[in-house]
């Protein structure tokens, strides 16, 4: 088998060929190089982009497709999809738009949520989501 170079960063991700942070799932996304100044080269932008990335190479033996092997530890968080923020369900278990539910009276003001009232709301969906 051969070897290539990757480039990681302090959290365990590894970076692609589009110079964004990847957990190694996919392998064919990452970025490589069988030469090692390519790779620091990518450091070096990488770094440039963001200061506070500490990101360094990584010499990783191919499979046999050619792919990198790399060890997933910190697997990335999947964000919600913007349609599924925008959905809700109410007691009866009917879907309803979230903006139905927080719209305000015609005569009353929009009101603005506390801090504390917006991470009980997303508590809430996080319980909601998991149950």
């Amino acid at each position: 088998m051969s070897e290539v170079y990757v480039v990681t960063n302090q959290d365990g991700y590894f970076a692609s060929k589009h110079k964004e942070w990847l957990d190694g799932r996919e392998p064919k996304q990452l970025f490589r190089s069988p030469h090692k100044d390519e790779a620091i080269n990518m450091v070096f932008e990488l770094s440039a982009k963001d200061i506070k990335v500490r990101a360094s190479t990584l010499l990783v033996e191919l499979n046999e497709k050619g792919l990198p092997i790399v060890e997933v530890t910190v697997p990335l968080v999947a964000e919600p999809s913007p349609q599924a923020e925008l959905l809700t369900e109410d007691q009866d278990g009917e879907t309803t738009a979230a903006a139905e539910q927080d719209q305000p009276a015609a005569n009353e003001e929009p009101k603005e949520l506390t801090a504390s009232e917006r991470l009980s709301l997303m508590a809430a969906r996080l319980r909601k989501a998991e149950g």
